[in-house]
């Protein structure tokens, strides 16, 4: 009877190989896998990236799929570097080859930083309203006199709302804080001011402040649209393209079979005159002349 350590000495021999095959050889990621991709390697149309958790698996992260946010990427080496860790999706798997991608992933706080002031548009979601924006503790509402409408009330009572949002302060993700300083209303010291003083009332007035600042949040919410130059034709300059060169080629065929059936005609007509001049004995001589004739001139010439 075998023994306990032979048997699984014979077991481990058993599974030792097969084992070794499956860290040689670890299973490919799936079609749609979020992964940290490091940057092993930088050339002019991507970058190979090794995926963690995937020891021995790296793909390609093509130049058009590096900007988070859609746009194009001339060169990779202007984008990335050696040791970089972002986020990317696996597209495809083919062959043993993995393509990745960065469009519409949210990349970490390890990102590049012109990277992380990106934020997909599901994780924003719709811009704040008036109504949020004056349950927000970074928003300050203040009051003075007004020297608009009020009638009688004018300079007298404290209708005036003066709306100031603190960027710094704003639950907001990095990107849309960014965008906000960008803005031609911001101050020095990172805020962003409403001012209203069309109505007679301090509510009317504090609405329409809050209003005015939430149209301009709204502008900043989303990133901007990236417009690509386009390079070459478009689908429709390529298919008026190809119809324009399928009736000039038509034309041009239609003259080549003009030309080879008048050749044809010319020809039938010139082989038809030939026999009948063979045929038909000339004008005027009789056919038994115009054969004495010849045997004449046969036996002068011998």
């Amino acid at each position: 009877m075998i023994g306990v350590p032979a048997l699984a000495r014979a077991q481990f021999c058993r599974t030792a190989p097969l084992l070794m095959l499956a860290a040689s050889n670890p299973a490919l990621p799936a079609v749609g896998s979020l992964h940290v991709g490091v940057v092993e390697s930088v050339v002019t149309y991507g970058a190979f990236c090794s995926l963690e958790g995937q020891p021995g698996r790296d793909g390609l992260l093509h130049v058009s799929h590096i900007d988070p946010s859609g746009g194009r990427v001339e060169v990779a080496e202007d984008a990335l570097a050696v040791g970089d860790r972002v986020r990317v999706r696996v597209t495809s798997v083919a062959d043993g080859k993995i393509s990745l991608s960065c469009r519409g992933v949210q990349q970490g706080g390890d990102a590049p930083a012109a990277w992380r002031l990106w934020t997909p548009s599901h994780v924003l979601g719709s811009p704040p309203t008036a109504r949020t924006l004056e349950g927000l503790e970074c928003v300050v509402l203040s009051y003075s006199r007004s020297s608009g409408a009020g009638g009688q009330a004018v300079n007298k009572l404290s209708t005036k709302c003066e709306a100031r949002l603190c960027v710094a302060h704003s639950p907001w993700p990095d990107a849309v804080k960014a965008r906000l300083l960008q803005l031609g209303g911001a101050t020095r010291g990172g805020e962003l001011l409403a001012v209203s003083d069309r109505h007679r009332t301090q509510a009317a007035n504090r609405k329409d402040a809050l209003e005015k600042l939430a149209a301009l949040v709204a502008d900043a919410w989303r990133p901007p649209k990236v417009r690509r130059q386009r390079s070459g034709l478009s689908e429709r300059g390529k298919r008026q393209r190809r119809d324009e060169k399928r009736r000039t080629s038509e034309k041009k065929r239609g003259r080549s079979e003009g030309r080879r059936g008048l050749y044809e005609a010319r020809r039938k007509v010139l082989v038809a005159a030939a026999a009948l001049s063979l045929s038909v004995p000339r004008l005027g001589v009789p056919a038994g002349a115009a054969e004495a004739g010849v045997a004449q001139s046969g036996s002068a010439s011998g």
